[in-house]
């Protein structure tokens, strides 16, 4: 493929691919823009449900302080009707107010009809007087008016909690609701009440639906039904038109016995117009600066990147074909490729010296690593010689106390005596440990044959030649490994030393020593059943100084772990373990599977 052509596809590159994410990037914030407005559509909803609640909430209220009013305690029905009528023309968001007695007739009303009505088999009069100390509310149409109302009935009671009367506050829906459809954020939003029986209350811009309609199963209906319909939107064709449909219930607990639920409705294309249109500006934007972006590239990359390029090549092939003169010359292009050309020209001058100047570098870094292993010799033998000095002499010292003068000290002064020697003996231990792990990253590696069996053999010998009786050890077939055996045999008595350890308090100790082999590597496993550890500090498990449990109970360093990583990790292997506190731990380490080198002739060492 050509440099002409590889330019083009970077060019097209270049350019359709900022053309194609900034495509996705609108189409989502269409799809972001169309999700907000259906959730604009959803809060308002809700808002006007809300209102709904407030409205009851205020009319509990306002019959609550209007059934304590003298008037109603006078027995005059005239008088009591006057007093409502005149009540309710403060009022003009009911369309009236009256009571009824607790036989069910009424008793006086705002409009002063003077009739006698028997209203007991009434739903919100049953529950009056069934539900003490709450509202009855029930939606009905007007007898008179033929428009949507919510009967608000409140029972009103004396001191002994007996039914005086039920007030009865008719809330105007329709009016309610053409309130609030005239505040709609959307052109053509449709604003409607439901009661549960799917009957419609009020639909407003009036004209497309009627209401006490019934659309009972209609989709409307199973919409307003569904109590998981809160952030939920349906497309319904309703009057031949399709509307994203968006529903809500005032809240049982304010309007109880109720079951409402308001809708609104908007045209989709409403919905998705102002989407849509900031969809095709910024598309319609995109693809003339792509183009423009395109033809502009196109000249750019010809003129400052395929001639200069050209132009190295050239000279890079008289290099090759030996020419040590050939140089790419000025005029050189402006920018990053002019440097370019420019270093390209003065490379072949400053070869020598670079590869002169890199040698003596080499000597220089390499008498500075050399200088630095001799100061660590040297700090290695100052802490092996002149720190365990002191330390012997302070245990000599301490132990010559306890024998020629231990009767002149109480015991207290005995126990102190000892802990001096304990401490001086501990610190021994660790200075040969930290020699020892400081000798493990410098020294080299002598790859032999190990005889793994005969390893753990020696080690368990070496201990008990140490320690004692030993606890039972269970040791299983070992595949023989390939490394340095006197580094492999410090792996297996650190371990071996800790199981022994974290087994020491159980009554029937058990260590088992396994082997396997996969075909990559070859593992060993020791299992033991002491304290073990928790799993939740692993990550201190192989740490310097890291301990995971009480030195008092299980001494030692803090470092034979550590040992074993940097042994095992030196030969190329891997380190793992896994346990359970109370029920033992598992340790394993693996090594490559290496060919191991012939046996030698004559006897094998093993250590140990």
């Amino acid at each position: 493929m050509s440099l002409r052509t590889r330019i083009l596809m970077l060019v097209l590159f270049a350019t359709l691919l900022p053309a194609a994410i900034t495509a996705y990037m609108v189409a989502g914030e269409r799809e972001s823009g169309i999700v907000r407005a259906r959730e604009q559509l959803q809060s308002v909803s809700q808002l006007i449900a809300e209102d709904l609640q407030d409205a009851v909430r205020s009319t509990a209220q306002f019959e609550y302080g209007l059934s304590r009013a003298r008037d109603f305690d006078t027995g005059d029905r005239a008088t009591c009707s006057a007093f409502l009528a005149g009540v309710l023309k403060e009022h003009p968001q009911y369309t009236g107010l009256l009571t009824i007695r607790p036989d069910g007739y009424l008793f006086c009303d705002s409009l002063r009809t003077g009739r006698t009505l028997q209203l007991n088999d009434r739903r919100y009069f049953r529950q009056a007087l069934a539900a003490p100390n709450s509202l009855a509310l029930e939606p009905a149409f007007g007898r008179l008016t033929g428009k949507a109302v919510l009967q608000i009935a409140y029972p009103a009671r004396n001191d002994g909690g007996a039914v005086k009367f039920v007030l009865l506050a008719s809330l105007d829906l329709d009016k309610f609701m053409r309130g609030r459809s005239r505040s709609l954020p959307f052109s053509s939003a449709v604003l409607a009440l439901m009661d549960r029986n799917g009957t419609l209350l009020t639909w407003h811009p009036e004209g497309e639906m009627q209401p006490g309609s019934r659309l009972a199963d209609a989709p409307l209906h199973r919409l307003a039904q569904r109590r998981d319909s809160r952030d939920t939107h349906e497309e319904i064709t309703t009057g031949g038109l399709t509307r994203v449909w968006a529903v809500a219930e005032p809240e049982p607990r304010e309007v109880p016995g109720a079951d409402l639920s308001v809708l609104v409705g908007v045209s989709k294309n409403e919905l998705t117009a102002a989407a849509d249109r900031r969809l095709n500006q910024t598309l319609a934007a995109v693809i003339v600066a792509t183009l423009l972006a395109f033809v502009i590239a196109w000249v750019l990359a010809e003129a400052g990147i395929r001639r200069p390029i050209k132009r190295m090549m050239d000279a890079a092939a008289r290099l090759e074909s030996g020419d040590l003169d050939a140089r790419i010359g000025k005029p050189y292009s402006r920018g990053e490729l002019g440097a370019l050309m420019g270093k390209l020209d003065a490379t072949a001058e400053r070869i020598g010296l670079f590869n002169t100047e890199l040698e003596h570098r080499v000597v220089e870094r390499t008498a500075q690593l050399e200088a630095a292993n001799k100061e660590i010799d040297s700090f290695s033998y100052s802490v092996s010689h002149d720190l365990r000095a002191p330390l012997r002499a302070i245990d000599g010292y301490a132990q010559i106390l306890k024998e020629d003068y231990a009767d002149r000290f109480d015991d207290e002064g005995r126990r102190l005596i000892g802990v001096v020697r304990e401490r001086a003996q501990k610190m021994g231990e660790l200075i040969d440990d930290l020699l020892l792990f400081s000798r493990l990253g410098r020294s080299p590696l002598a790859a032999t044959r190990i005889d793994m069996e005969a390893q753990v053999r020696g080690v368990l010998e070496e201990i008990a030649a140490d320690a004692g009786p030993l606890p039972s050890i269970e040791v299983g077939p070992l595949p023989a490994a390939s490394g340095d055996a006197a580094l492999i045999r410090q792996v297996w008595a650190n371990l071996i030393a800790n199981a022994i350890k974290f087994t020491g308090q159980c009554e029937a100790p058990r260590i088992a020593v396994s082997g396997s082999s996969t075909d990559s590597e070859l593992v060993y496993r020791i299992e033991d059943n002491g304290a073990g550890f928790d799993m939740r500090y692993y990550d201190k498990l192989f740490g310097v100084f890291q301990r995971l449990h009480d030195a008092a109970s299980f001494p030692g360093t803090g470092v034979g772990l550590a040992i074993v990583q940097r042994v095992v990790l030196r030969h190329g292997g891997r380190v793992w373990a896994e346990s359970r506190v109370g029920e033992g731990a598992a340790f394993h380490f693996s090594l490559p599977k290496t060919e191991p080198p012939a046996r030698p002739d004559g006897p094998q060492d093993r250590p140990g």
